[in-house]
């Protein structure tokens, strides 16, 4: 698995606004190209490396780095241990922390340089060693190589005024084994706590997910509903194709899309299924078949207190009770021309007072 990640930091609701956002990302100055090892288990695939090595047994991994641009590049290398982030995604090639179900992180085993420069459309064979650990490995260790060039600007500016943090990295992913019989197979899901949380100031429903085995978990789909103290629907939603790596965990998020929290006991069931396989023994909604189903409820109560602190750290919530600014301009419209009338009435009435105090006067003489 080769894996490409661009971070942009930024509304796509902002970048509609102002419009012409661009970027100019200096990490699209380069190319990684796995080669495959001996000890790739599928010679065919050429995307990532599927390792099957025994005990204590090495193995170079190459990776041809390309410098695609006209111009000398440092390119930074670095390691880790596939880790499941919150979105449903593999991150190959994280530091932790991990899951303290994890027997062993693959990124201890990669002696990796730190940095490589190539000259103008040079290419140049990165070697990577990668040491299998002594003690059985029961499934799949996953882990992986990434990529990054130098001299990317993080806050780099659109052009509209708006700041966007834009790092292009690459990631290949690495998968090591001893065997690869029914070594693989992730057919357990635990679950843990529910509870709200308020994540880039707006409020989430989180439901922890682990899967335990040390196995990938594919094609994972859950659906969750959340119910209010009054026994409404207050929060549901559905989401397809996510991938879990071996003995990790993530939060599985419910946005509350503006909804308001109150005082009271929520809950909150969800079903999970994963491992597509078109003669799998469950169906979801649309009719896709998979291996493996899960069912569960959690509940989680809240004080007042509680449900008003995560209301008024929610800025749909406080949106929705705030007047839009096309009103305040309406009101001050009206504000300016009452004034105005109010000033006219001042003037003619005053004007009129003094033509009668002149015509008055001329009775007097």
């Amino acid at each position: 698995m080769k894996i490409k990640t661009i971070a942009l930091v930024g509304s796509a609701i902002v970048a509609t606004l102002f419009g012409g956002v661009s970027a100019h990302a200096a990490g699209n100055d380069y190319s990684v190209q796995a080669v495959v090892p001996a000890s790739q288990i599928d010679k065919s695939n050429a995307s990532y490396f599927d390792l099957k090595l025994n005990g204590g047994q090495s193995e170079t991994l190459t990776f041809n780095l390309q410098n695609t641009s006209d111009k000398t590049i440092t390119v930074d290398v670095s390691k880790g241990t596939a880790k499941t982030a919150d979105s449903g995604s593999i991150d190959y090639a994280s530091d932790g922390p991990f899951d303290g179900s994890m027997p062993d992180q693959l990124g201890k085993y990669l002696e990796t340089p730190n940095k490589v420069t190539l000259a103008p459309k040079q290419t140049q064979a990165v070697v990577v060693k990668f040491t299998m650990p002594t003690i059985p490995v029961s499934g799949v260790l996953a882990g992986g190589v990434r990529f990054t060039e130098e001299g990317q600007d993080d806050q780099q500016s659109s052009g509209s005024g708006m700041k966007l943090n834009s790092i292009v990295s690459y990631t290949i992913a690495v998968l090591a084994r001893n065997k690869t019989e029914n070594n693989d197979i992730a057919d357990t899901l635990n679950t843990g706590k529910v509870e709200p949380k308020t994540v880039n100031a707006a409020t989430n429903i989180l439901a922890e997910v682990a899967n335990p085995k040390q196995a990938l978990l594919n094609r994972l789909e859950i659906t969750g509903k959340v119910t209010d103290p009054d026994g409404r629907i207050a929060f549901k939603g559905t989401q397809k194709m996510m991938q879990m790596a071996p003995n990790s965990k993530f939060n599985f998020s419910l946005p509350t899309k503006g909804g308001e929290l109150q005082a009271g006991k929520y809950t909150a069931k969800y079903t999970a299924f994963w491992s597509e396989d078109v003669n799998g023994k469950f169906a979801d909604a649309a009719g896709t078949r998979f291996d493996y189903r899960k069912d569960w409820t959690e509940t989680f109560t809240l004080s007042d207190s509680q449900a008003k602190k995560f209301n008024a750290d929610d800025t749909l919530v406080k949106a929705k009770h705030s007047m839009p600014v096309i009103m305040w301009v309406i009101i001050g419209v009206v504000v300016l021309l009452v004034l105005v009338i109010v000033g006219l009435i001042w003037f003619i009435l005053a004007k009129r007072r003094k033509e009668e105090r002149e015509e008055n006067m001329d009775k007097l003489k």
